[in-house]
C-alpha cells in the first residue's frame, strides 16, 4: 500500500511539472523590449509564430529564440511572439537563458527545426519541456 501511494505521488508530481501548449485566454504577447529582430513586416516576407508552453518545468526561466543562429528574443511561459521573415529556408532555435541557475548551462541545451516559408505564408513553432530533460522546438498548428 504505502508503494501505491509512493508511486502516484510521484506521478502526479511529475505530471504537474509537464508542459503543456496554452490555450488562447491563457496566451500573451512577448514583451516588445524581450524581441530584438524581424519585427517590421516587409513586403513579400512570410511569418513565423513562436509559442511557449506553459507549466512548472523551466517555468522560471526565459527561452532564448534563434532565427539562423541570430538571437531574436527570449519567451517566458505561456508567451507568443510573432517574427517577419524573407520567404525561404529557415533554422528555428532555443536554449534556456536567464540569470542565476537559468544561465548555469547556456547554450547547452540548444534545440533547433528546419523550415521552409513560403511568401505570405505564416508558420507556427512550439517550444516544449521534454519529459526526460532538455526542450524541443516543433511545428505545431496551434
Amino acid at each position: 500500500m504505502k508503494r501505491l501511494i509512493l508511486c502516484s505521488a510521484i506521478a502526479l508530481s511529475v505530471s504537474a511539472c509537464a508542459t503543456k501548449p496554452p490555450r488562447a485566454d491563457q496566451l500573451k504577447a512577448a514583451p516588445t523590449e524581450h524581441l530584438t529582430a524581424f519585427q517590421s513586416p516587409k513586403d513579400g516576407d512570410a511569418t513565423l509564430i513562436v509559442t511557449r508552453d506553459i507549466g512548472m518545468l523551466g517555468g522560471g526561466c526565459y527561452m532564448a529564440l534563434f532565427v539562423d543562429g541570430r538571437d531574436v528574443g527570449k519567451l517566458a511561459t505561456g508567451e507568443t511572439a510573432t517574427f517577419h521573415l524573407p520567404a525561404g529556408e529557415h533554422i528555428v532555435g532555443t536554449w534556456i537563458t536567464g540569470s542565476g541557475l537559468c544561465g548555469f548551462r547556456e547554450g547547452a541545451d540548444r534545440t533547433e527545426s528546419s523550415t521552409i516559408i513560403r511568401r505570405g505564408e505564416t508558420r507556427k513553432f512550439r517550444i516544449a519541456a521534454l519529459s526526460g530533460g532538455g526542450y524541443s522546438i516543433t511545428p505545431t498548428t496551434i
